[in-house]
């Protein structure tokens, strides 16, 4: 591969401005949407106001005997599209304030040309057939012409809105020149060219087949290690050791972006390696003390994820249903809120916020404010001000989560109508709000060992139910679900309802044990159930 590969450093815009380039017509087609269009212009702002280069990662070329002298595009589509576009969309900006003479110098010089070995004007970018004719009403000016859910006339929609903002008026047009100039000298990329597309497949698959984040920890440890200097055997020791606690390469980009984020606040996959690079600053004494914090936030994680870890040894809180429920729920989005705590805070108040948190996440989870990215924010921007001590006490955590956690009102509705639940969660559910109900009954408080195999699901209308008369989309529902020892579910079996009451008499459980005095189960049995167990919800998972 090393014969017959060409490996440099070059701009983006030299790219398109010295080179003729094209998609192969196999690619896929533009697929990037609207927030990372917006996420690219916005690292661009950035490094333009600290006047520094932005690194765009690797672009591979082949360029063969019968491509016509043009370079094929094996990886860079998306970048080089969309810079071309954002180049689209200043030479349109210019033409809009009577700048025709700079505009024409960007058209001639990024977009469309004379170019001497082919003796005419031709486009310095050909895309893939499927965006041809788009990118070509872009270049003729003919955005309007395209339908509206087109990806490039979004792209380029997005490069104008963005441009507008920045140059808002005639007199602001050197700004939208600053960025040409930018993208022709200061987004850098690292390039290589095979000379075919067979090696160019297997140049992009060398870089590729370990996945984004590899190259995120990869990338970290060999600058952390450069940068380390004197203390380069203090550093290299302890990523090994940091290294070892984790199976997979995607694992520690996970924890090295959630301890990233219990600092300094929310940020991306995308963005981690270059705000640590920004935060760590090439200091050596940084370097260490980056690595120092790590160990001690994986000692964090490693528990958080372990409620058997000596870590909770000396804790005075009972945290264990908390931890599985993390487990079970999945709820990691606020792990950096939980690192952040027990970095900052005493080890115990640190412990009654975990405790809370899960909480609160479990009200969020039925109401369905945990998807996307308003969760992470919030627990994000709550971890940073745990860290700079902002925020001192659960109070203040609950003030800056309140946008993910529903009141009674929601969280009672949503519990009620919330569909199938998993066994694995079925089993901690049931088991909070026996407690709950243990609680509101004034019954002594109870060691429920919930998550030992010993304690199973039982579903009152079986699973393999074959009365017609009952209706399927019950089954799995909270209300048709119960908490039954081992022992006594295996002889339960898919009996009828009148046969296993005997058996839930039988049952430690109370909530269990109060289904032998029904006469009959059905649909509308599973519906007064679960509206009785909402009444415990809130009680089980308070907001304060």
């Amino acid at each position: 591969m090393a014969e017959t590969t060409e490996f440099d450093h070059d701009q983006l815009g030299h790219l398109l401005a010295d080179h003729l380039l094209e998609v192969p017509r196999f690619q896929r087609s533009f697929s990037w949407d609207e927030s990372n269009v917006d996420e690219y212009l916005s690292d661009l702002d950035q490094a333009r106001v600290k006047k520094v280069s932005y690194f765009m990662g690797t672009v591979v070329f082949a360029v063969s005997s019968d491509s016509g002298g043009r370079r094929q595009i094996v990886d860079g589509q998306q970048r080089l599209a969309t810079t071309a576009i954002l180049l689209i969309a200043i030479r349109d900006r210019l033409r809009g304030y009577g700048k025709k003479k700079q505009a024409d110098a960007i058209n001639e010089r990024f977009l469309r040309g004379y170019v001497l070995s082919v003796d005419d004007d031709v486009e310095r970018l050909i895309l893939s057939p499927k965006d041809q004719f788009a990118y070509d009403a872009l270049l003729e000016e003919r955005a309007d012409d395209l339908p509206s859910d087109n990806p490039l006339k979004a792209c380029y929609h997005a490069c104008a809105a963005h441009l507008k903002k920045l140059a808002p008026q005639a007199k602001d047009y050197r700004k939208l020149l600053e960025v040409s100039t930018q993208v022709e000298q200061q987004v850098q990329v690292l390039v290589a060219v095979a000379s075919d597309l067979p090696e160019a497949y297997v140049i992009f698959e060398t870089l590729n087949d370990r996945g984004a984040d590899l190259t995120t920890a990869d990338l970290l440890k060999n600058y952390l290690f450069s940068a380390s200097k004197h203390y380069f055997n203090f550093v290299e020791s302890q990523w090994t050791s940091l290294e070892s606690n984790f199976e997979k390469p995607d694992d520690l980009v996970k924890f090295l972006r959630y301890e990233y984020v219990s600092r300094k606040g929310p940020t991306s996959s995308r963005k981690l390696y270059r705000s640590i690079q920004t935060d760590v600053n090439g200091s050596s004494v940084r370097v260490k003390k980056y690595i120092q914090g790590l160990i001690k936030a994986q000692a964090v994680y490693g528990a958080l994820r372990e409620p058997e870890s000596p870590f909770w040894a000396d804790v005075n809180v009972d945290v264990r249903d908390a931890l599985y429920a993390y487990r079970r729920f999945g709820f990691e989005a606020s792990f950096p809120v939980l690192i952040a705590a027990f970095q900052t805070w005493k080890k115990v108040d640190a412990a009654k916020l975990l405790v809370k948190v899960a909480k609160w996440s479990v009200r969020a989870q039925f109401a369905g404010r945990l998807g996307g990215g308003v969760a992470e924010d919030a627990f994000g921007e709550t971890a940073a001000r745990i860290s700079d001590k902002t925020v001192t006490n659960q109070t203040g955590a609950r003030d800056l989560l309140g946008r993910i956690i529903p009141p009674d009102s929601e969280f009672i509705l949503a519990f009620t109508t919330y569909g199938d639940i998993s066994v694995s969660r079925a089993k901690y559910l049931l088991a909070m709000l026996e407690k709950a109900s243990d609680e509101k009954a004034g019954r002594p408080e109870r060691a429920l060992e919930w998550y030992s195999r010993n304690v199973t699901i039982e579903h009152i209308l079986p699973q393999s139910v074959q009365n017609s008369t009952a209706d399927p989309s019950v089954i799995n529902q909270i209300g048709n679900l119960a908490l039954l020892e081992k022992k006594l579910n295996h002889q339960a079996g898919s009996k009828p309802f009148i046969n296993k009451r005997e058996l839930y008499e039988q049952s430690q459980y109370v909530l269990t044990k109060d289904l032998a005095a029904k006469q009959d189960w059905n649909a509308a049995s599973v519906s007064d159930r679960t509206v009785l167990l909402s009444e415990l919800a809130c009680r089980s998972w308070p907001m304060a």
